[in-house]
């Protein structure tokens, strides 16, 4: 069975090239080189870094084409997949190794032709932790040469030790973050239903004052009885119904959606149906291939996205301006509902598929 691949760049004077291949492959790149990867594995988020990826493969050599097993850490960069490292060994422990060799590097007392020597240590098993190379580097040196390969290795530890005790930090508080919007979204389902029920109610209520002459504002009880159960859950939600209110940080709608509309919060339940979803496009941003319309909350909390391709977007704006005309608006958008990094979307290739309520 055929395994898939993935093409990386090697850029020859970083890192990669300069540390990692030389110490556990036992060979160098004079200039930057594309290579392939067969991949053994899914890629998983390397939990040191946000925009780096972990593969488990083979690295095919493109000039002798020997093959190399090992932990490929690979970053998407402008479109091309740059290799950030590569291990053989225990992740943990080859990380610190990797610290350190940048470290000794950059302070002048180790070379890439250093670990081009101490290679065969580390195929046999003999130099395998940042220690080990500590170890080996401070050999024929003098006192105080090795005291300062030990003071730079300690250093590097504990840069690498501080940068992991924030990326801890911050996973907890994004952790704590997504549990609150988690709640904030079961809320907005709750009201928004209360709304459509609360606008029929009302309906029905101008109705039958308007046959019998009387004024009566039915659906207060409602508004009440909501009012009630938002406070009884520690505050997590304000509204008002008489003044158009806020569900945490969404901004307050002008008019009741249609009843049929799906809320933004929820359209990912609905990946691969055509649906219609509503809200208030809190933020418009253009990147290279064309623009995104974040409804009722910015990136990266935005829970739906409405997508122009750069080749509709005249199109579908009939050469009018995206922020003039649905900046803090309430828009409605149909189309097929789809998914992107844990987000729902909905491309937009045609005028009629957006509207402003």
């Amino acid at each position: 069975m055929s395994r898939s691949q993935l093409s990386v760049l090697v850029k020859h004077q970083e890192h990669c090239n300069i540390d990692s291949f030389p110490l556990r492959f036992g060979f160098t790149f004079d200039e930057d080189m594309e290579c392939t990867v067969l991949l053994e594995s899914k890629g998983r988020q390397d939990h040191r870094y946000e925009d780096r990826t972990l593969y488990e493969g083979v690295l095919i050599h493109p000039l002798t084409d020997d093959r190399f097993y090992g932990t490929y850490v690979i970053a998407n960069n402008n479109a091309s997949n740059v290799l950030i490292t590569a291990w053989r060994n225990d992740i943990d422990t080859e990380y610190y190794l990797s610290a350190v060799m940048k470290m000794l590097r950059k302070s002048g007392v180790l070379t890439t032709q250093d670990l081009l020597n101490f290679h065969p240590r580390y195929e046999s098993k003999q130099l395998n932790s940042h220690a080990d190379l500590v170890l080996a580097l401070s050999e024929n040196k003098s006192s105080h040469e090795v005291s300062r390969i030990q003071q730079d290795a300690s250093q590097a530890i504990m840069d690498a030790q501080s940068r992991i005790h924030e990326l801890e930090l911050k996973n907890q508080k994004l952790e704590m973050e997504v549990t609150n919007l988690q709640q904030k979204s079961e809320i907005k389902d709750l009201l928004h239903e209360v709304r459509l029920t609360q606008a029929t109610a009302n309906s029905a209520s101008y109705h039958f004052n308007h046959v019998t002459h009387e004024k009566k504002p039915f659906g207060k009880g409602i508004s009440a009885a909501l009012a009630a159960l938002c406070v009884g859950i520690g505050g997590i939600v304000t509204y008002q119904a008489m003044s158009g209110g806020t569900v945490g940080d969404i901004a307050p709608k002008t008019s009741t959606p249609p009843s049929s509309a799906l809320t933004p919060d929820i359209a990912l339940r609905f990946v691969d149906e055509y649906a219609t979803v509503c809200g208030t496009v809190v933020q418009i941003t253009d990147f290279a291939k064309g623009s995104y319309l974040n409804f009722d909350r910015t990136f990266p909390n935005t829970q739906f996205t409405a997508v122009i391709w750069n080749s509709d977007f005249k199109h579908v704006t009939q050469d009018q301006s995206l922020y003039t005309t649905y900046s803090n608006k309430n828009v409605c958008v149909s189309g097929k509902v789809s998914s992107y990094n844990d987000r729902a979307q909905i491309v937009l290739k045609n005028p009629k598929q957006i509207s402003v309520y």
